[in-house]
């Protein structure tokens, strides 16, 4: 099993008056975000009432970004490992096995600046999970589906965010992997299209 738990923490009434400039000087919106893969959890989320002052600093946007770019390395690649940008030695290691990947929380030389990988590295330990095996389409059409979410919900804060830098990029990421995902003879799909053509799924928040 595999899920991905995001919620947007910000000052949404700015965000509705921002024009297209102030929304890319801006930058990413942040919030909350957990990867659950199977019985273990990385990342935080909640969906309680905010506490006073209570703040999330996940970059939602950079960490859907980085999931799509693991799921087109998958395509070809034997190994990959994502690192948590918010840390210096945290990644996250995909090894895919027939139908299934292998997931592991993994630490690492801190000297390693890229934030995608794909050898594995010689300095690298698995201090609390290791191995969860979770099916390669689920985690493949979970990152598609829940990206698709954020973006409808960042559409619901301002529609400028369409042509905003954030979302384009998310769009074309998204456009990638689904020419990846469709057969030769299948047309392309513009990333205007994109939206409408991905089905919903319940957010499962």
């Amino acid at each position: 099993m595999f899920e991905i738990k995001y919620r947007i923490i910000t000052e949404i009434d700015q965000w509705k008056s921002f024009n297209l400039e102030q929304i890319d000087k801006e930058g990413g919106i942040e919030g909350f975000f957990q990867l659950v893969f199977n019985n273990e959890e990385y990342g935080y989320y909640h969906n309680r009432d905010l506490a006073q002052g209570e703040e999330g600093f996940d970059l939602i946007s950079t960490w859907f970004d980085n999931l799509m770019e693991v799921c087109l390395y998958l395509e070809a690649s034997k190994y990959v490992a994502l690192k948590d940008i918010e840390t210096y030695n945290t990644w996250i290691e995909f090894i895919p096995k027939e139908d299934q990947i292998s997931v592991s929380l993994m630490k690492s030389d801190p000297s390693i600046s890229e934030f995608i990988i794909l050898k594995p590295m010689s300095c690298a330990s698995y201090p609390e999970w290791k191995d969860i095996l979770i099916p390669k389409e689920e985690f493949k059409s979970i990152v598609i589906h829940r990206t698709k979410n954020f973006i409808d919900e960042l559409l619901e804060i301002n529609k400028l965010f369409i042509q905003s830098q954030e979302v384009s990029s998310l769009l074309d990421l998204l456009s990638k992997i689904n020419n990846t995902s469709s057969k030769p003879e299948s047309r392309f799909i513009s990333p205007e299209n994109l939206l409408q053509q991905i089905p919903n799924e319940s957010s499962g928040c």
